[in-house]
This record gives C-alpha cells, sequence and structure tokens, in this order.
C-alpha cells in the first residue's frame, strides 16, 4: 500500500485512480499525517464487499468448512457423476 498526503494524492488522482484500477494498488490518503481514506480498485472493493458478505453468513461459512474438510478427505466426484446426477435430479423432479 502507498501513502500519499492529500496534496499528492490530488495533483496525481488520474494516475492514481489508473494504478489502482489496473495493478489492485491500494493508497492510502493521509491529512496531517493521519490515515484519511483509501483508495482502492472498483474491483478489489467489490471483492472485498463479496467477502464480508460470505464471512457474515454463519452457515455459509459452515457449508464452506464442510465443503473444505470433504475435498481433504478425497470426498469428490467426477465430472460425469456430477452431470448423471444432474440429469438424475432433473429428470426426478
Amino acid at each position: 500500500m502507498t501513502t500519499l498526503p492529500v496534496a499528492e494524492a490530488r495533483s496525481h488522482f488520474s494516475r492514481i485512480v489508473e494504478q489502482a484500477s489496473s495493478t489492485h494498488e491500494r493508497f492510502e490518503i493521509t491529512r496531517n499525517g493521519a490515515r484519511a481514506a483509501v483508495l482502492l480498485g472498483a474491483d478489489d472493493y467489490d471483492a472485498m464487499i463479496e467477502t464480508v458478505a460470505v464471512l457474515s453468513d454463519a452457515k455459509l461459512v459452515k457449508d464452506i468448512g464442510k465443503g473444505l474438510r470433504e475435498l481433504a478427505g478425497g470426498e469428490t466426484f467426477t465430472i460425469d457423476e456430477v452431470r448423471a446426477d444432474m440429469r438424475t435430479t432433473k429428470h426426478g423432479a
């Protein structure tokens, strides 16, 4: 993360927005030496919001943990098994 005083950020705003967007660099903006804001690319912001949403859902976190344990334990299916199950479920429903 790059730290910039607000005056410098203002004078190079277009450049830092482009960098944040294209390289995923984050910029900490300071005012009078104290943190005031953080500039990050829109994709990085969206990913952060999605992560917060996932982590805020206790059931989803539990289900993800269960899936990871199953994967580690070798409880997996081939693509052909998944397709067959989907066909059966689709026609059986």
